[in-house]
């Protein structure tokens, strides 16, 4: 035979086997397709049903392969037959089809092992049986919350919006509704409520301990002659002593204060105050063992009684301490805006710098002198510094001038601007002392330095001069004055 044309047959037949072997694997893809895991049918199947479908791919498979098998035997009895060899003269060695190989079926594989196949359905079915989420409440909850605590606290919001933004609230708008009003009336029984459990718990901490202190007094003490009655007829006439001050409210005031043993300081005012006061009282406390309270409160002033009303606190103050005998006051640098006119029934501000804004203030002024006059305290009023801004500063001279004029022969006055270094009224942050620069000031061109605060600081002590009960009056006529004023010779 020519050996071309056993060659094309040859092909012919290789091209036969390669349908074939496509063929069965198109039959067997199905079968050995792996079962999607997201398919809840498919995941649930039990192990039988997969043992059943197994066989029935293997029954396909089976005819599929005998014909292969029958193909590849005629071919290669045809080659025999033929006769067809090598060219070295050898007869072709019979290869084994290739498409007998996938005559075999794989196993398929088996789904991911599920604990509890009958623990699972379909998403519908999760969702109903899934619990309602609690997240809404919770939201809920917290909005009636925040409601709640804005109407309880109106009070305080309003202040705050006033003394940060220095315009009337949003929430004023709801003033003319009595419910939203209640919230304030409420807020106020509760801090009433609450000062009144302090009180009761003062009242009985200090009779426990007075009791403690009889009970465990030494024998001597207690037999003591009762020779202490002479001075409490001093004190027992409260009423002459306004009536004395008041005679001599118009003689010179003396230029310092003078206390002694059981005497106690005062101190009121903002940010300033706070970083001077604690060093005026360790030097009373460790010079002299004079007790002080401070109250100094930062963004504090005289504009926004609604945030901290200063006049009352003091006048609060002074009726409850009859210890104290003087007042340091150091006010001014938070009150360059417009605050809310006062006058019952009335909106909007009154604007700063205008006569009414200035009468008001005034006003505020002499509650704090008249409280200190009628409990026989003297005061020490420090002026506003000069501030770097050349704004703010025109600002602080304003109300420097205003509490100069207004204090005038009621108080003794601390001129901050020209003991500072600003006798040239030119802001300074450094001055010479003792052949030293100094800075007083810090980087703000506001508040002071520690070593700033101590200079005020020792300003303040040079005002104060400690006289033993025992000792003779100073004989400056003005000292002797004060002192017959104030029920303490």
């Amino acid at each position: 035979m020519n050996p071309s044309k056993a060659k094309r047959r040859a092909n012919k037949h290789k091209h036969r086997d390669q349908a074939a072997r496509r063929k069965l694997s198109v039959e067997k893809r199905p079968e050995q397709l792996e079962l999607p895991v997201s398919m809840p049918e498919q995941v649930a199947a039990k192990p039988e049903s997969q043992a059943k479908a197994k066989a029935a791919a293997q029954q396909k498979t089976k005819p599929a392969a005998k014909a292969a098998k029958a193909e590849t035997t005629s071919s290669s009895r045809f080659q025999v037959a033929s006769g067809q060899t090598t060219r070295a003269g050898h007869k072709a060695p019979q290869r084994k089809p290739k498409s007998a190989q996938y005559a075999t079926v794989r196993p398929a594989k088996t789904a991911r092992p599920v604990a509890d196949a009958a623990s699972l359905s379909s998403p519908a079915s999760d969702k109903q049986n899934k619990p309602a989420s609690p997240v809404w409440r919770l939201y809920v909850a917290m909005l009636l919350t925040a409601l709640l605590t804005v109407w309880f606290s109106q009070d305080s919001i309003n202040a705050y919006w006033q003394q940060t933004y220095h315009r009337a609230s949003p929430l004023e708008k709801l003033n003319d509704y009595g419910w939203w009003r209640s919230g304030s009336h409420w807020q106020q029984a509760a801090l009433e409520r609450h000062e009144a459990t302090l009180s009761w718990l003062e009242t009985k901490n200090e009779s426990w301990r007075q009791q403690h202190t009889a009970e465990h007094a030494p024998p001597s003490i207690v037999v003591l002659p009762t020779e202490p009655t002479v001075p409490s007829e001093a004190e027992a006439k409260p009423a002459s002593a306004p009536v004395v001050a008041q005679n001599t409210a118009s003689k010179p005031l003396p230029e310092r204060v003078q206390l002694s043993a059981g005497d106690k300081v005062f101190f009121a005012g903002d940010s300033m105050m706070e970083g001077v006061a604690p060093h005026v009282q360790r030097w009373l406390s460790s010079q002299y063992g004079i007790d002080s309270l401070n109250l100094s409160r930062q963004s504090t002033g005289l504009s926004y009684p609604s945030f901290f009303d200063w006049p009352a606190t003091i006048e609060k103050t002074l009726r409850e301490d009859q210890k104290i005998r003087l007042l340091v006051v150091f006010l001014g640098p938070n009150d360059p805006w417009d605050f809310p006119n006062p006058e019952p029934g009335t909106r909007g501000y009154l604007k700063f710098q205008s006569p009414e804004w200035e009468q008001v203030y005034r006003q505020r002024i002499e509650r704090i002198v008249t409280a200190a006059k009628a409990a026989d305290v003297q005061i020490i009023w420090l002026g506003v510094p000069l501030m770097k801004s050349s704004r703010l500063n025109a600002q602080m001279r304003y109300l420097d001038s205003l509490f100069a004029s207004e204090l005038a022969g009621k108080t003794i006055w601390l001129p901050t601007d020209k003991i500072m270094g600003g006798e040239d009224g030119q802001y300074r942050d450094s001055i010479s002392i003792n052949g030293q620069t100094v800075r007083l000031r810090s980087k703000d061109g506001i508040h002071f330095t520690i070593k700033g605060q101590q200079f005020l600081a020792d300003q303040i002590a040079g005002r104060i001069d400690y006289r033993p009960a025992n000792a003779v009056a100073p004989a400056t006529p003005a000292a002797s004055e004060t002192v017959m004023a104030s029920g303490k010779s």
